[in-house]
């Protein structure tokens, strides 16, 4: 006689992963899978989980609706369980779905007592919600830097130049600004024209402003701007428990283990946030701070703090 083999719909799966998580959650109640109950006009009503135990000396019964959909629940679906639920006098009510609900139905489902929950997602697959970890990054940077040039005879039209074609000895003077930002400031948090140094020569110098003209000079005053750009990025998060699509909050057993998917650090691929507040929305939340290198220490400068 051959064996036959009973393979489980994806539907009672599902059910049956809501079942076991739902155990772990509350190991003092009796929480069994796919029950019939009678209800109040003697008719058999099925339910996916069913949950009994005992709360301030009174007995508690409270079913599961599992909605292993590729959409998300609407309303139809909360009416038809609301129905069913009441009939059998259940104290609560949750409906579990794979891919969330609509708005509507939160909120009738709100209105009625019913919970919406849905499983955290095992991998990155959309399933028309994402559960995770809202990230705050803020990237600090030079934005401007400004330099200033103390004439030994002021001259009569005004000098415009580019600072990074500026020298001494033909050595650039920008280099050794941009090496004393690098020793002094590397990680800075403060913002805005932060840093300032005026070199003073213990005897002018000629410095370059191009290749065919310069200037005597008895110092030179340099200032930079701190920027800080704010970022933000929600990663997604795996693992055993329950999102509360109500409360936006995870609920997870004990000793069970939630893993955040990984972290991209091209802040450039970041979308811009307006505000340093976090929204109070019962997700973990994470803050990065980080410092932008824009330059590359050069060896070989001419010490303008020392001619």
């Amino acid at each position: 006689m051959k064996k036959t083999m009973s393979i489980d719909q994806p539907g009672i799966e599902f059910e049956k992963i809501v079942t076991d998580i739902q155990k772990q959650l509350d190991p003092c109640a009796e929480v069994t899978h796919n029950q019939v109950l009678v209800d109040r006009l003697g008719q058999k009503r099925q339910f996916d989980v069913v949950i009994r135990g005992r709360f301030a000396g009174q007995e508690i019964l409270g079913v599961i609706e599992c909605k292993d959909l590729s959409k998300k629940v609407g309303t139809p679906d909360i009416d038809a369980f609301v129905t069913k639920a009441s009939e059998i006098n259940a104290n609560f009510k949750i409906v579990v779905s794979k891919s969330g609900f609509s708005k509507p139905a939160i909120t009738k489902a709100k209105h009625y007592g019913v919970q919406t929950l849905s499983l955290l997602p095992e991998e990155k697959a959309d399933l028309g919600f994402i559960v995770g970890t809202k990230w705050h990054a803020d990237i600090f940077r030079w934005n401007q830097v400004s330099i200033q040039l103390h004439f030994s005879t002021p001259p009569i039209k005004p000098v415009i130049f580019d600072a990074r074609d500026l020298k001494i000895y033909n050595k650039s003077v920008l280099d050794w600004f941009t090496n004393y930002l690098l020793k002094e400031h590397p990680d800075e948090k403060k913002e805005g024209w932060i840093v300032g140094v005026i070199a003073e020569f213990e005897k002018p110098h000629k410095v370059q402003i191009n290749s065919s003209q310069s200037y005597e000079c008895t110092g030179i005053e340099f200032h930079a701007e701190r920027v800080k750009d704010k970022r933000e990025k929600f990663v997604g998060m795996s693992g055993t428990g329950f999102y509360d699509w109500q409360k936006e909050q995870v609920s997870m057993p004990k000793e069970t283990t939630i893993s955040s998917h990984g972290i991209p650090i091209d802040f450039h691929n970041w979308p811009t946030r307006a505000s340093d507040e976090f929204e109070n929305n019962g997700f973990l939340q994470g803050k990065l701070s980080a410092s932008m290198v824009q330059f590359e220490f050069t060896e070989d400068v001419i010490d303008i703090g020392s001619i």
